[in-house]
């Protein structure tokens, strides 16, 4: 008898994880186009039909049987990242007998909540990436559990599922440190969030460290390229030549900064990693896409997802347990865009 085709097993042909295989067959972001042809011809070729879930035996009808998760339209729109615990999000409701309702909102407006918690049908909400302060409130206001993924605030009290921000800035730093590098800058805009400023902390943290003198000239923290990028590649250009004089690493807020800073680069006819060495966070697909491969803090997506569902369903039962503010590690990928030098 024929093994029957799964995921798992286009997964496994491709070299890819289960999840990326998920993504793409449920078209949803996250998964580069190349990435999203090639699973789908992998699916074709080994005669493997993606089923959806039947909702008519899906629990969304019952009050016990529907969490909702909210993010914004901006976050709804990132490439690479939110998807993946979306994924988790949703993998550990249905593992727990739970429909996940997705409700995406505009952060710049004023909140509405949405019909399936008018109508009493979801037992809790997560949130997941940047919210504003007005938004969270008016979230907090609806009197149901709330778990709040990646983003923080130290005036309210909630649960919140975070990367380690700051231990993995550190522990960026501290490999460009101990590669030999001295003038090392970071790049982008810390007060966008609060991951971004964590990261940068532990940039500051790892030069206390190692007695290595911040020189303030060799970062931009108020600025993102890869914003600037969107107005054109000579935007970032611009930016990098008010620099006196280029460090020899850069440790970057997330993977779409370093790529940003790549393309400027390019531009610039600065190799990478010849030239200067960059390091990013976050190792979403794109990091494996560029040349040379972006050496970056890889984040467990899915386990955010997952963690924060199992922290819910604790808020649901009514168990007495407190908020938590619950801080999941990040891992070192080296790849070869951090040159040794000294």
């Amino acid at each position: 008898m024929a093994k029957k085709v799964t995921m798992e097993f286009i997964a496994n042909q491709l070299g890819i994880t289960k999840n990326t295989v998920s993504l793409a067959l449920r078209n949803m972001p996250g998964v580069s186009e190349k990435t999203r042809k090639e699973i789908l011809r992998t699916a074709e070729k080994y005669g493997y039909i993606y089923k959806k879930s039947n909702s008519k035996n899906s629990k969304s009808n019952s009050r016990t049987g529907s969490i909702c998760l909210m993010l914004s339209n901006d976050t709804k729109n990132s490439v690479g990242f939110f998807s993946f615990i979306q994924y988790g999000v949703e993998s550990e409701g249905k593992r727990n007998g739970l429909n996940t309702i997705l409700y995406c909102f505009d952060d710049n407006k004023e909140f509405q909540p949405p019909v399936c918690i008018r109508d009493g049908i979801v037992s809790g909400i997560i949130t997941l990436g940047r919210i504003s302060r007005k938004t969270v409130s008016s979230i907090i206001s609806l009197n149901l559990p709330l778990v709040i993924v990646d983003d923080f605030f130290d005036d309210i009290k909630a649960s919140y599922v975070l990367t380690d921000n700051l231990s993995g800035g550190y522990t960026a730093t501290e490999y460009l440190i101990k590669s030999g590098h001295r003038s090392i800058g970071f790049f982008g805009d810390i007060f966008a969030s609060p991951s971004f400023f964590d990261r940068y902390m532990g940039y500051l943290k790892a030069h206390v460290q190692y007695n290595l003198p911040v020189n303030s000239s060799f970062s931009i923290i108020d600025k993102n390229m890869a914003v600037l990028l969107h107005e054109g590649v000579d935007k970032v250009v611009d930016e990098l030549k008010k620099i006196p004089q280029l460090p020899t690493a850069m440790f970057c807020c997330n993977d779409v900064e370093a790529i940003a800073l790549y393309k400027a680069f390019s531009v610039m006819g600065i190799s990478v990693p010849d030239d200067i060495s960059i390091i990013g966070f976050d190792d979403i697909e794109s990091s494996t896409s560029v040349s040379p491969e972006l050496t970056t803090m890889h984040i467990n997506k899915e386990a955010m997802g997952e963690r924060a569902v199992k922290k819910l369903i604790e808020k649901m039962n009514g168990q007495e347990s407190m908020d938590e503010k619950i801080v999941l590690p990040v891992t070192l990928i080296e790849r070869q865009s951090v040159k040794r030098i000294g």
